[in-house]
């Protein structure tokens, strides 16, 4: 009978660890998932860290081109306010020979 004992308290025993095992497992699969969220997070991280940069380097381009343009409408508006007696006298020397011919 100590033979039945023994093997039925192995049985038992073996029950518990064989949970554990199993439970501890299961945890090791859910950390391994976890760990691949958190890869796949970090690379949608970066890649969008890196669409930003290029975002704000456009940005910077097109805030310089605008700065430009607008520069150089201000120097032509300046030449064509500064040229308009000129056009003025010029007109209307036109319509005095038109006048006198």
């Amino acid at each position: 009978m100590s033979n039945a004992n023994t093997s039925s308290q192995q049985g038992h025993a073996t029950d518990p660890i064989r949970d554990a095992l199993i439970r501890l497992s299961a945890s090791l699969d859910r950390l391994d998932a976890a760990s691949l969220r958190h890869v796949e997070a970090e690379r949608v991280r970066a890649t969008l860290e890196t669409e930003l940069a290029v975002m704000r380097e456009d940005r910077q381009k097109l805030a310089s081109l605008i700065d430009d343009e607008r520069a150089w409408r201000q120097d032509a508006e300046a030449g064509l306010t500064a040229m308009q007696p000129r056009v003025e006298k010029a007109i209307e020397a036109v319509r005095l020979a038109l006048r006198e011919g």
